[in-house]
């Protein structure tokens, strides 16, 4: 039979939780509603139990409650993709930040910086995972951008200096290679008469020229 003082202490010790979760709460939502960054809460059956004003605005939502109503999963592109995550976190109970591309509002790619780690906001609750996301997808685009412009600048532009006179010198041998290769041919070589003889010894003596030159770029480069 309990005893008065165990009474004391057990309705002490549920006061003490109490106040402690509510604390905890308040500080939680706190924190919750006013970060700036993406956060978001979820199950692992991919049920939103709660995301910030910052974090539907990353996806292309209007307001939270639009977000609220969709799944975790809608936000990847591959299935596979959460599941990993989710295996990830259950062993070492959070994941450092990382770059993830995830599938916004109407399927249009959003590049994140990624925080997620297993939670509990109280006893007795299921497991959660919350990540925190900052959005990227700016600076993404803005580098695709740049690859793009040097790509298209590459493939325009021709190879100065050095590079330009032996890629110059290297197609002229080519030329000269193709031309009396052809006139070289065994099934030809019976048919060949003093003038295109000529023009192949021409031709071999242009690139045995052509080859010196391009010898001495190996040498001497600019």
């Amino acid at each position: 039979m309990p005893t008065p003082g165990d009474s004391f202490e057990s309705d002490h010790s549920r006061r003490s939780r109490i106040k402690t979760e509510r604390g905890w709460e308040q500080r939680y939502h706190l924190l919750f509603d006013r970060n700036v960054a993406g956060i978001i809460l979820t199950n692992a059956e991919g049920r939103i139990v709660d995301c910030n004003e910052p974090c539907a605005r990353i996806f292309g939502f209007d307001s939270r409650e639009q977000m609220l109503a969709h799944s975790a999963w809608d936000f990847y592109f591959e299935r596979a993709e959460r599941e990993a995550l989710i295996e990830r976190l259950r062993k070492r109970r959070n994941c450092p930040a990382e770059e993830v591309c995830l599938r916004g509002r109407n399927g249009v790619p959003v590049w994140v910086l990624a925080t997620r780690a297993v939670v509990s906001l109280a006893e007795g609750r299921p497991e959660l995972f919350q990540g925190t996301l900052i959005d990227i997808t700016p600076q993404k685009k803005a580098q695709a951008r740049l690859r793009r412009n040097k790509d298209a600048e590459s493939s325009v532009s021709a190879p100065k200096g050095e590079g330009a006179r032996m890629a110059d010198l290297c197609q002229r041998i080519e030329v000269i290679l193709r031309r009396v290769s052809k006139s070289l041919q065994p099934e030809n070589l019976s048919q060949i008469d003093r003038a295109e003889m000529q023009e192949c010894l021409r031709a071999l003596e242009q690139m045995k020229m052509l080859m010196s030159e391009l010898e001495l770029l190996h040498l001497f480069p600019e």
